[in-house]
């Protein structure tokens, strides 16, 4: 599609009033975004509803200048935007009514041709949520699966972490821009997924992630994958959410059950119960009821370095010999800068040598 094309879709979507469904509408109608900016504002009027937004819009040109602002911001970003009529348009989001007319991009844009799966659940996960999410990505690391999630704190974290220690694909959708990551935390986590996935935003830059903006997110989540996996989930919140726009997508959903008075998993236990999802207990349920065939181990690259450096046989003494221990402890035993710390622990997260608890302790995986 044309350079051209592609600033009116994006100043479409800068229209107040106009969402994905609306802005579907008027392509169909005028044939283009060009065709559509270029028609007489009195006509524009005319159309019910939004007719006076439009021709506002068009006359004013604010979303116009929006859009070449913004291309001019992707080509220095290497940021791809991908029109919902471009190829390289993820087909299982496509299939979604309410899809963005503009998706954009940021790392490697072939999101067709494999099976894929998002996995969410809440951002106060316990060990029996996280360990799951490692045990579930390990097995299906034998297949090639994309692993989608939305980088938030617990489970979507963690699912991203797995799938870049088991080397899978795996993409991160953002509730904002791309010149902001939330939660600023999770910034490292984020250019690691550029290295095996991308990002992925209906979202401008210059956007905010606010509170409306994370559903939106959300369907994009669900909307992206054939199956959507909830593990560990209270009786409200977005991992619910994006579950119950799965099944308006006539997509799989999957829960991972728990003890029956154990907040944490109220809601996948709903879901299960109300048949909104199916019960998962191992990564065979998934691979059985979506006719995924185990495809032999992937043949893993050997590590440049097989010896241990000296800061991990240090962490690894102190783990030993206190079975955890906090970031800060560790900065003051080994009496290293935290910024070293902070990074050199994520690595070895990553090379599963430790594993990050609550309140930022780890122990040894």
């Amino acid at each position: 599609m044309n350079e051209s094309e592609i600033k009116y879709l994006i100043a479409l979507t800068q229209v107040e009033g106009v969402g994905p469904i609306i802005a579907k509408e008027l392509l169909e109608f005028f044939g283009s975004a060009e065709a559509l900016f270029k028609e007489d504002p009195r006509i524009l009027c005319s159309l019910r509803n939004y007719g006076q937004k439009l021709s506002q819009a068009i006359q004013c040109r604010s979303a116009i200048n929006r859009a070449e602002k913004e291309l001019d911001y992707m080509v220095k970003e290497g940021i791809s935007p991908l029109a919902i009529t471009d190829q390289r348009y993820p087909n299982n989001l496509k299939n979604c009514a309410d899809a963005p007319i503009v998706l954009f991009v940021k790392g490697n844009v072939k999101l067709n041709g494999h099976k894929s799966i998002s996995i969410v659940g809440t951002r106060d996960a316990t060990n029996y949520g996280l360990d799951y999410v490692e045990f579930l990505i390990k097995e299906l690391s034998r297949l090639d699966v994309v692993v989608h999630s939305g980088l938030a704190y617990g489970i979507d974290v963690a699912a991203h972490k797995a799938a870049i220690k088991h080397n899978l694909p795996t993409y991160c959708t953002l509730a904002h821009g791309f010149d902001r990551i939330y939660p600023n935390r999770h910034k490292g986590i984020a250019n690691r997924i550029l290295d095996q996935g991308g990002w992925i935003s209906e979202f401008i830059s210059g956007t905010i992630p606010t509170r409306e903006n994370f559903p939106r997110r959300n369907r994009i989540v669900a909307g992206l994958s054939d199956a959507t996996i909830v593990i560990e989930s209270a009786n409200r919140g977005g991992s619910l959410i994006t579950a119950n726009l799965a099944n308006s997508y006539n997509r799989d959903v999957f829960a991972l059950p728990g003890r029956r008075n154990d907040e944490k998993s109220a809601g996948c236990n709903f879901l299960i119960k109300s048949s909104r999802a199916h019960l998962m207990e191992t990564p065979e349920d998934v691979l059985q009821l979506m006719g995924w065939e185990k495809s032999k181990p992937k043949v893993r690259q050997a590590s440049l370095f097989s010896d241990l450096s000296n800061f991990e046989e240090r962490v690894i003494k102190l783990l030993k010999k206190n079975s955890s221990a906090s970031i800060d402890e560790v900065a003051a035993k080994l009496e290293l800068p935290m910024s070293k710390v902070s990074t050199d622990l994520l690595m070895m997260e990553f090379n599963g040598l430790v594993r990050q608890l609550s309140g930022k302790h780890y122990e040894l995986q």
